[in-house]
């Protein structure tokens, strides 16, 4: 249909552009249309339809950018629209300050959901001319809720509205309303000052238009000397497809718009024809066959299998059917739900792709870092904020370790405070140098660890100070950009080399212009002398970043076109596919917008009709081939078949696609790949198909040999399967020949027993698991604290000569006052902050302040009650170098160190316990005792041996083992002898099985250390290493013991 408001009763539009191309004459039209796309493809086509394929000025405007360059001045034109992130700063002072009734719980912060769609309602409302006023008359006519809250929307509208006219800003809708307010001699005369030559002016590609877009165009047709047609793609015949648009159509008829005919030679093909008269009427029986071989139906198992399948088709179309990737189109409703699947895929595939998805800048990488590192400062260098920050590799500090950074935070439980992180790492500094790692103080490596953390912090301290104080918009900017220099971030952005180089520069440059606007607006607002903290200019920036947008540039004429329906609008396309053919996605669910209020809120109706004309309009651009796609699953969900496929199919015969019709073919490597695993790499290696793709046949043909080693013969003797020592560089046998000398701990030794590979992960390759640090008492912690408590306890018991299974009432009260003034004074020391640790410090000193309902007292009377004749005689009993002043203890030739918490010992009889004190965990099993599995127990009974034989020249046997649980349940604390029998034993028949349990630990610790030193890492061989090793360990992910299983 085409409109006019001149006298003329025909038109042939193609016929009178063809004629300004050939003459010469394109300053003579204005070419209105949709979208900045459409305009850019029309730009592309008459300069290619000019004669010698050039041509002087050429008018293509937007609606939006017509009336902007009727208002405003080219000059200021860009100064003067303000963008949607500087909309939403002043829509979020709007909010806060205004009196607000349905809204009040925002007043302080507005979510970023809610404001955004306020700011989308309020644009909405200035775009169809409705002002605050309207929008007041309108709640006058609403109750409740409703009321309220159409009142207070027309309160931060009208609010915002003298923002922005005080300001000198305007969005679209206030161009339409402004220019508007001329006369039309004004308007005549700004329109020729402009246009001057222009005498057709056609408006094509449209669907809707509000009110002051058609009052706009009404007021263009009447300039002097000057026809003006539009495109109005409208069939009152369908009103399933149109209806929406009667207002739209009775609204030109009232302004004097009349229908004329349309002479073009094709307005409507016989397909275009039968989708604007039958799509979504009722069916006849006889479906429409004319074009079943150009309708291709493709059905999908999946979001990523129907790219996939597009992707294969698109390939054969490019490859086999010398179709050009520009040619080629898809297009979805919803491309939020594809765009990585699609970047992964054609990228995968090796098709070249244009991409037309906006990014919201709050989810760029370099954003997310900037923003992080002030937060750092506003957030007193909480960790999280340092590590989101550090962590993108987009800010170059010199030499901060990271990695460093986040194993301070976790071994001393900082969370946040720039003075909390100086004051830990200074008094982790200031304790002694130890050699094992759970013993009180520090290593020397961990020595290195927390000098380094604090100097890193100090140096990121350092970048962040000048925001440590007031600033003014003008110093903020200057220290602002002096911080993104010193990261070297320009420099970084165009030297790198991946695929997101060009996005990550987009982003990074509508960031600065979106902070250089955002300060421009408050100098505009603040007076030049006024300061602000660092969190006045981040909640603004946040805000502005939630909203902004960015585009990567489209290459024009470059590979496969992937937009949205909403695109392409008015384009043609010899390939298209239509994509996302799902209910949800296309169409989308009808969601009313609960901000627009009374008579504005869009009806179910409409929206179903818009989606429909959508929907139509897109099965309008494709010349030689259309496909409609659609998965059928969403991970486990089933997903429904879009009713406009299930209608286009009731209407049309279509030819249907699925996977099955792809499998002759390999469409990329990583297909290639998963084929030479189906079949022999011998029978394709020679194949002459594959000769020329230069395939790395030696390197695959390795590694599926490797694969096939590790999967028939995991356990095998291969380096391959963790016997590391066959086929080892010079100066790693160099390392491995060293761990002859080393001094083990019991611990490491039971790992390997366990699983030889995590002993390897762990010790040999030092790998560490990426954790994040707690203010909680750990029960390591907790367990520490408690064997300091009872060792400072128990030695002072014994310099005053208390038993306590003698003690008198005098003596034990006095021995509760002495461990509860101990306990007090460690935790005091310990300095424990969190909330979270004061139910765990009350269970040590005592529920609601009770002594008798606490760990200590529970530990006192166990000890009293103890009347088997054994003292508690030595504790904290070291054996080797534990720290600087040990002595070496050798099993073998084997160096070895360790801490024993308690040895008691019955001098009568000359036998002796070792004691383990425990939080957690369960006490060994016989089997894992006799199997050499749980070696701690026996060798502390070898070492309590030796030690006490060093010490008195005396030979005490080991009468046994205890495992002493300081669990706070009541069912669950004291003493938990270690049986090595089921059947009732002697003292005598104790001490033989002690030590011929010993005896079996030291061949096991020997056969042990033997292999460390062979190199032997293997998996875990254990029958029930699922439930013993593998369930909780760090390195399942990657050692493979799921294929060997």
């Amino acid at each position: 249909m085409i409109l006019t408001k001149n006298s003329r009763t025909s038109v042939d539009i193609d016929l009178e552009v063809n004629q300004k191309i050939n003459a010469g004459k394109l300053n003579e039209l204005l070419l209105i249309v949709p979208t900045n796309r459409k305009s850019r493809y029309l730009k592309k086509e008459l300069i290619s339809l000019s004669p010698g394929k050039s041509t002087g000025k050429i008018f293509l405007e937007t609606i939006g950018t017509f009336s902007t360059k009727l208002l405003l001045d080219h000059s200021d034109a860009s100064s003067k629209i303000i963008s949607d992130a500087a909309s939403s700063v002043l829509i979020k002072q709007s909010f806060q300050d205004v009196k607000l009734k349905y809204f009040s719980y925002y007043k302080k912060d507005v979510p970023t959901g809610t404001l955004d769609r306020i700011k989308n309602v309020v644009s909405e409302y200035k775009k169809h001319g409705i002002t605050p006023k309207l929008l007041l008359e309108e709640s006058k006519s609403l109750e409740g809720s409703e009321k309220l809250k159409a009142e207070d929307i027309a309160v931060i509208y009208e609010q915002y509205q003298n923002k922005c006219d005080e300001l000198g800003l305007n969005e679209i809708g206030d161009i339409y309303l402004k220019l508007l307010e001329k006369n039309q001699n004004e308007f005549e005369k700004k329109f020729r000052t402009l246009f001057p030559e222009v005498d057709l002016v056609v408006i094509n590609g449209f669907d809707e238009f509000t009110s002051p877009e058609i009052e706009i165009i009404t007021r263009s047709a009447n300039v002097m000397n000057l026809e003006l047609f539009i495109y109005f793609d409208y069939y009152n015949y369908n009103h399933s497809i149109f209806s929406h648009l009667d207002k739209c159509y009775n609204k030109f008829s009232a302004k004097g718009f009349k229908e004329i005919e349309d002479k073009s030679q094709v307005v409507y093909n016989e397909f275009q024809n039968t989708v604007r008269g039958r799509l979504f009427k009722p069916k006849t029986k006889d479906k429409v066959k004319r074009f079943e071989k150009d309708l291709i139906w493709l059905k999908a198992g999946n979001r990523v299998e129907e790219i996939e399948l597009i992707a294969k088709e698109a390939k054969k179309l490019i490859l086999n059917h010398n179709v050009e990737p520009d040619k080629i189109c898809l297009a979805f409703n919803l491309i939020q739900n594809y765009s990585p699947v699609i970047r992964d895929v054609f990228t995968n595939f090796g098709i070249p792709f244009n991409l037309t998805d906006r990014y919201s800048l709050s989810t760029s990488p370099i954003v997310i870092a900037l923003i992080n590192f002030l937060e750092i400062l506003e957030n007193d260098f909480y960790y999280k904020n340092i590590f989101r920050s550090l962590s993108l590799n987009y800010l170059k500090i010199a030499q901060i370790d990271l990695s460093n950074l986040l194993k301070a935070s976790v071994n001393l439980k900082i969370v946040s405070g720039y003075k909390n992180w100086v004051d830990k790492l200074n008094d982790a500094l200031h304790q002694p140098t130890v050699y094992e790692d759970n013993e009180r103080g520090i290593t020397d490596r961990e020595r290195e660890v927390y000098t380094k953390a604090l100097s890193d912090i100090k140096k990121i301290f350092e970048l962040l100070k000048p925001f440590t104080k007031l600033l003014t918009i003008s110093e903020f900017k200057e220290a602002f950009y002096n911080l993104i220099f010193s990261f070297e971030i320009p420099a970084l952005l165009v030297n790198s080399k991946d695929d997101t180089t060009e996005k990550n520069i987009k982003a990074f440059e509508e960031f600065l212009s979106t902070i250089n606007e955002l300060l421009d607006l408050f100098r505009l607002e603040y007076k030049d002398d006024e300061k602000f903290p660092i969190k006045f200019y981040l909640n603004n920036i946040r805000t502005a970043v939630s909203s902004s947008r960015y585009n990567i540039k489209e290459k024009p004429g470059y590979g496969v076109q992937i937009t949205t329906i909403n695109e392409i609008r008015g384009l043609k396309f010899d390939y298209l596919f239509i994509s996302g053919l799902c209910d949800g996605d296309f169409p989308t669910r009808y969601v009313p917008e609960i901000f627009f209020s009374g008579s504005y809120v869009k009806n179910e109706k409409n929206h179903q009709t818009e989606e429909r004309y959508h929907f139509y309009q897109s099965l309008c651009s494709w010349n030689k081939r259309l496909y409609l796609t659609h998965p059928v699953k969403e991970e486990r969900r089933e997903l429904v078949t879009s009713n406009f496929l299930d209608e286009f199919l009731s209407l049309f015969s279509v030819t249907e696609k699925s996977s099955l019709n792809y499998e002759d073919n390999l469409y990329s490597k990583e297909e290639l790949l998963k084929y030479i695993g189906k079949v022999r790499i011998e029978n394709i290696e020679e194949d002459e198909a594959f000769k020329n793709l230069n395939i790395d046949f030696k390197t695959i043909k390795h590694a599926a040999e490797i694969d096939k080693l590790r999967t028939e013969n995991p356990f095998g003797e291969s380096e391959y399967t963790g016997f590391v020592s066959k086929k080892l560089l010079p100066n790693s046998k160099e390392k491995l020949e060293a761990l002859k000398s080393k001094e083990y701990s019991i611990s490491q030794l039971e790992t390997y027993a366990a699983c030889p590979y995590k002993y390897f992960a762990e010790r040999i390759l030092n790998l560490e698991p990426i954790e994040e640090p707690s203010e909680e008492i750990e029960a390591l912690e907790m367990g520490s604290l408690l064997h300091s408590i009872l060792y400072e306890f128990y030695t002072e018991l014994k310099r005053k000569k208390i038993i306590l299974h003698e003690a008198s009432d005098k003596q034990f009260q006095e021995a509760e006052d002495l461990i509860f003034k101990i306990a007090e004074a460690k935790i005091e020391a310990a300095n424990f902050n969190a909330a979270l640790s004061f139910f765990e410090i009350e269970k040590i000193l005592g529920i609601n302040g009770k002594r008798k309902n606490s760990i200590l007292y529970k530990f006192l009377e166990e000890e009293r009650n103890n009347d088997e004749g054994y003292v508690p005689e030595y504790f904290e009993l070291s054996f080797g170098k534990i720290s600087q002043s040990g002595e070496e203890f050798k099993i073998g030739e084997t160096k070895f160190r360790g801490k024993i918490d308690r040895v008691d010992v019955d001098h009568s009889e000359k036998r002796f316990r070792v004691v383990d004190y425990k939080l957690g965990g369960k006490k060994p099993s016989t089997e894992d005792l006799y199997k050499g599995l749980s070696l701690q127990l026996p060798l502390y009974m070898y070492a309590a041996k030796k030690l006490i034989q060093a010490q008195l020249k005396k030979d005490y046997e080991p009468a046994g083992s205890e495992i002493y649980s300081l669990k706070y349940q009541e069912e669950k604390f004291g003493r938990q002898s270690i049986k090595l029998s089921r059947k009732k034993t002697t003292p005598e028949e104790d001490i033989e099985l002690n030590e011929q349990l010993i005896k079996i630990c030291l061949k096991a610790v020997e056969k042990y250390i033997a292999a460390i030193q062979e190199g032997k890492f293997h998996l875990s061989m254990l029958e029930d290493r699922e439930t013993k090793v593998c369930q909780y360990c760090n390195f399942r992910a990657i050692c493979r013991i799921q294929e060997a299983s």
